[in-house]
């Protein structure tokens, strides 16, 4: 995966049309040996590696990559959820779309989906949050503040109730916190 990284941070996505920051890229890939579980499927867990690869192809074509690294900025997930649909097989070309569905104060949440013959196969969700270097997580208004200064204008939709209920549901506290791993009475051995 790492040399597919440095691909699409490099080569593949500048060649490919510019995106608004809210709208949907779509990103194509194919199912390689290195992928594929014991099954001939794709691992489950590939699936989040080539979800960080589209998010580059978005961020790079819409010029956010740029803008955000050079105020010294990056992203982080800090949520993930996904659901499988059907599986994709050795040397199948699959496509993913990725779009922002939203934001909060803290985080920008985006849909991908796994799309084969413009079938959904799987689907994912992050929540990404984007730390500044040196001072920690950044505010979505901070972070439109960068892009709007570097000519990116930002237009995301209205945040889902749904989607805010989740990340609320799935929220561990801040690593300035403890989080002690209790299992109500129950001991892991």
């Amino acid at each position: 995966m790492w040399m597919q990284w440095l691909l699409a941070m490099t080569v593949k996505s500048r060649g490919r049309p510019a995106l608004e920051v809210g709208g949907v890229a779509r990103t194509p890939f194919r199912v390689w040996p290195t992928d594929i579980d014991l099954l001939g499927h794709m691992n489950n867990g590939r699936y989040l590696s080539y979800m960080d690869l589209a998010r580059v192809d978005l961020t790079v074509r819409s010029g956010m990559a740029d803008a955000l690294a050079k105020a010294g900025f990056y992203a982080v997930i800090g949520q993930s959820t996904m659901v499988y649909r059907r599986s994709l097989d050795l040397w199948q070309r699959f496509e993913i779309e990725t779009a922002a569905i939203g934001a909060d104060e803290r985080a920008i949440y985006l849909q991908q989906r796994f799309v084969v013959d413009g079938e959904v196969c799987a689907r994912g969700v992050v929540q990404a949050r984007f730390i500044e270097k040196g001072v920690g997580t950044a505010t979505i208004a901070r972070v439109r503040e960068v892009l709007e200064a570097a000519g990116i204008h930002v237009e995301l939709p209205e945040l889902d109730q749904r989607v805010h209920d989740w990340a609320e549901m799935n929220r561990l506290p801040s690593n300035r916190q403890p989080a002690p791993s209790s299992w109500g009475g129950r001991t892991p051995r």
